[in-house]
């Protein structure tokens, strides 16, 4: 595990009640948090599902998981675990990594983010020069698509009043590890590497981003847990990678409207020596024929872009709210139903209540959840006993039973307990994310128009 540190930079105040205070198994060399202490920390039942899948659900939280896999949906976004959900001794549990760096960023960005900057960006074109990286049949080239994109997307944020920097603005090569050390020079505040994938399999298709891997656990494309894996560098940066990497991914599904791959782990050079919050995103298969001919377009790539440059936006829109609000509460809203319509009062029968007998039945219409026995037991004294004296006496203690409305509320009092945590929860819902014709990226964030285009591919 490792732990946060600071190396010069300037990192958020630690969040309180954080998930390294639930307790840790140690099983078959990782450690592990059982997930219904993570559920009942957020304050959220933790429910069973169809499919061998656990629910943990809050108005703005919504975490599913799969029994024995690694692949999770976490507020709407596939999400690859470090460590499949593993049953420990009758109980479900997460690796300790996933619960520290991947879990609770996602669920509570502003106790991690507070520290981060907000004004560099630096992109980075994947290959160039002699590396033209993977290839279309139709001979549609790696290298080119992505400097074509990262360009496009240099032109959003530009307009959002962000300073870019890229890598590479032209056809020319960059050793990988060259590129993290030009976005340290530049001091950039996140790093993002932008690229195109390609597999044997012709079928595969859609979009997936990557962060850097946490110490001792593997990449997603490898899973064996029994390997030990250095520290590295960015691993410093663990909950904000996660939060970027994130944000690029939905908004870059939601955009495209691509084949949801999910946030991955990977040790990619460019990302895990970066000093900074890192993510790479590989935009779609240049090996599957559909992806790569919408790629070749100039609609496409721009609809692309557009994803990317709305996931970095809506990343420096977590940070600039993390920054107002230092740090997040642990406990969430529940998500229940609005069952807070109280029964509106119904209409007092004061002025026709002139005998006693009609007394108990508006409390049997009522349908408490009181006793039946205790419905009769009370009215029963106190309407017989002083009719024998008189008859008009008895209408004294009437206005007692006809007082009954007034504990109509009793069965909602539970909701003082439910809406309790409310008034200390800030909302944590995704940023919207822009439609893709003819519309400027998160509005609140640009400042002027987007440049023209111009000769851009």
């Amino acid at each position: 595990m490792v732990a946060l540190m600071a190396s010069g930079a300037v990192l958020p105040r630690p969040a309180s009640a954080q998930v390294r205070t639930l307790k840790a198994v140690a099983f078959s060399g990782k450690r592990y948090v059982a997930l219904a202490d993570i559920a009942a920390m957020y304050g959220l039942p933790l429910v069973p599902q169809p499919g061998k899948t656990h629910l943990v659900r809050g108005q703005n939280v919504s975490l599913l998981f799969t029994e024995n896999q690694r692949k999770a949906v976490i507020n709407g976004t596939v999400v690859w675990l470090h460590a499949p959900l593993t049953p420990i001794k009758g109980k479900w549990y997460v690796s300790d990594a996933d619960a520290q760096y991947v879990i609770d960023p996602l669920v509570r960005p502003s106790a991690y983010l507070g520290g981060r900057g907000t004004q560099t960006v630096i992109l980075d074109p994947g290959h160039g020069g002699k590396d033209p990286g993977c290839h279309s049949t139709a001979g549609q080239q790696e290298k080119d698509t992505a400097l074509a994109i990262a360009l496009r997307v240099r032109a959003h944020l530009l307009a959002a009043g962000l300073r870019v920097v890229m890598t590479r603005d032209t056809d020319k090569f960059l050793e990988l590890e060259d590129r993290p050390k030009l976005a340290s020079k530049q001091k950039g505040d996140l790093f993002v590497s932008i690229h195109l994938n390609a597999t044997a399999n012709t079928a595969v298709k859609g979009v997936e981003t990557f962060a850097t891997a946490a110490e001792n656990y593997p990449a997603t494309a490898d899973g064996d847990l029994s390997k030990k894996h250095a520290a590295e560098p960015n691993n410093k940066f663990n909950h904000s990678s996660t939060a970027l990497a994130n944000q690029i991914q939905k908004a870059l599904v939601g955009v495209t409207r691509a084949e949801d791959r999910g946030l991955k782990r990977a040790r990619f050079v460019v990302i895990r020596e970066s000093s900074m919050p890192a993510a790479l995103v590989e935009c779609g298969f240049l090996t599957n024929a559909g992806e790569a001919s919408k790629l070749a377009t100039t609609a496409y790539r721009e609809t692309v872009a557009r994803g990317i440059a709305q996931g970095i936006l809506n990343y420096i829109a977590l940070v600039n709210r993390a920054k107002k609000e230092l740090g997040a509460p642990v406990v969430q809203t529940p998500a229940v139903p609005a069952l807070l319509p109280a029964p509106a009062p119904a209409p007092a029968p004061a002025p026709a209540a002139p005998a006693a007998a009609p007394k108990p039945t508006p409390m049997a219409s009522r349908s408490f959840t009181l006793p039946p026995q205790a419905q009769p037991a009370a009215p029963v004294p106190r309407t017989v006993a002083p009719a024998a004296p008189a008859p008009q006496p008895a209408p004294q203690p009437a206005p007692a039973v006809p007082a009954a409305p007034a504990y109509a509320p009793a069965p909602v009092r539970p909701v003082p307990v439910i809406s309790a945590p409310a008034p200390a929860l800030p909302a944590y819902p995704p940023v919207p994310i822009a439609p893709p014709p003819n519309h400027l990226l998160n509005p609140g964030l640009a400042t002027r128009p987007a440049p023209t285009p111009g000769a851009l591919q």
